[in-house]
């Protein structure tokens, strides 16, 4: 059998994370089993063939807890209808679903698959991620390839929000590309609505776990897990119920820091991750900083600073409201872009860009104040009044100081990060 992609993108070969749940050749009620496309958190994808309709499709099947959890099965119908429902052409279309010996699934179009030679990447007949496309060019994409792609991941968002649907775990691996039969790449949105089907719970909680066993802790025991505390990896491959952990840690790294708090999402939560997945696509790095995109690359237009703050703003009432609002400052991404900067980023230069097309420069963010603390988490400087680590994204607490060393610790901490006496002790 083919190696399978998991779905953080990662190429997982037979036999790695355990065996798949149904094997090539064996048969799922009227389906036949072609062969395993992905696994990943919130459950495995095949192909499959009708065997009466002669057809091929994707099938996911859920997690095998699934339908043990309170409220699972109505949920599942319920979500499932909603899913069926989203038909567009961004979106990776859900036609059926059902239950067989016990286990339930989804079945979807099975999307083309995609061949760019030139950039080293050649799988001929099954799904190619965004995650997996951008890895094959050093996890940065061309300033005007990138702007495409959004506008098509936009225009499916746009679509299913107008339709009471929201993502809630958009990240790269959940976009899957194919060539367009006019030439080009097109995206469709994968999962989308999964979160909800499963139960929001679960996946947080799954995703929590990831991350403690990502950290080499037992769940329940240690620091608590809170925002970007997914960085660091110890190579643990399943959590608790069986969900991929690499996978589960892709979820919890794009979430937003309302889903992180479990608050309820909205269609700002979809346009975070869309934000944090533009700043790394750009940029090529994983961690968000005081450095807008064009202060990284001097290549880039700075239009995409722009975009890039306000869509991943920690408070979802100063992000961008609406896909509408989102592709407004695309708009302005493409005005700068014009026609002279279709090179990669990586070939661009300041003389490439005409004076006269050139933008004024978008005002950088006024320096922060000295330090006041650390963070507990990640031993990072925080300053009074943040809410969230800028490091590792942890939230933060009230600040005050050790009486033995006199320096600036959390509220919450027990004991001094500076001294390691106990907080309080005289």
């Amino acid at each position: 059998m083919p190696d399978a992609l998991d779905m953080d993108g990662t190429v997982v070969s037979p036999g790695e994370e355990g065996r798949a749940t149904l094997e090539p050749g064996g048969m799922l009620g009227q389906y036949r089993i072609l062969r395993l496309l992905g696994r990943g958190g919130m459950g495995e994808v095949y192909e499959v063939e009708h065997t009466t309709l002669e057809l091929r499709y994707a099938l996911k099947l859920l997690p095998p807890d699934f339908a043990v959890r309170p409220g699972a099965l109505e949920r599942f119908r319920r979500e499932a209808k909603v899913m069926a429902k989203l038909q567009h052409r961004h979106i990776v279309r859900v036609d059926d679903f059902g239950d067989t010996d016990g286990r339930y699934w989804l079945r979807m179009e099975l999307v083309g698959g995609l061949t760019i030679d030139d950039r080293r990447l050649s799988i001929e007949g099954k799904p190619v991620s965004l995650q997996e496309y951008a890895e094959a060019q050093r996890g940065r994409l061309p300033q005007n390839e990138l702007l495409e792609l959004l506008r098509q991941v936009l225009a499916g968002l746009a679509y299913a929000h107008e339709h009471g649907a929201i993502h809630r775990d958009l990240k790269p691996s959940n976009i899957l590309l194919a060539s367009h039969a006019a030439g080009g790449i097109e995206a469709k949105i994968a999962d989308f609505g999964l979160v909800r089907l499963v139960g929001e719970e679960w996946v947080r909680s799954q995703a929590e776990v990831s991350v403690r066993l990502s950290m080499g802790l037992r769940p329940g025991y240690g620091p608590q897990v809170s925002l970007g505390d997914e960085r660091t990896m110890a190579g643990a491959d399943t959590a608790e119920g069986g969900a991929s952990t690499r996978a589960m840690l892709g979820t919890y790294e794009y979430m937003s820091p309302e889903q992180k708090l479990g608050e309820e999402a909205d269609q700002r939560s979809d346009l975070y991750a869309l934000g944090l997945m533009t700043y790394r696509l750009l940029t090529g790095r994983r961690e968000l900083s005081f450095n807008l995109p064009s202060q990284i690359d001097s290549a880039l237009v700075p239009q995409w600073d722009a975009v890039v703050r306000k869509a991943v703003e920690p408070v979802a009432a100063e992000r961008y409201a609406s896909c509408a609002e989102f592709g407004t400052a695309l708009d302005d991404v493409a005005r700068a872009l014009g026609g002279a900067d279709r090179a990669p980023a990586a070939k661009a230069t300041k003389d490439a860009r005409p004076a006269a097309k050139r933008p004024p420069p978008i005002p950088t963010a006024k320096p922060k104040p000295a330090p006041a603390a650390v963070c507990s988490a990640c031993g990072a400087a925080v300053h009074k009044g943040d809410k969230f680590c800028t490091a590792c994204g942890m939230a933060l607490k009230d600040v005050r100081t050790c009486s033995k060393c006199g320096k600036a610790v959390q509220a919450a901490d027990k004991f001094c990060i500076h001294c390691g006496g106990t907080l309080g002790e005289k």
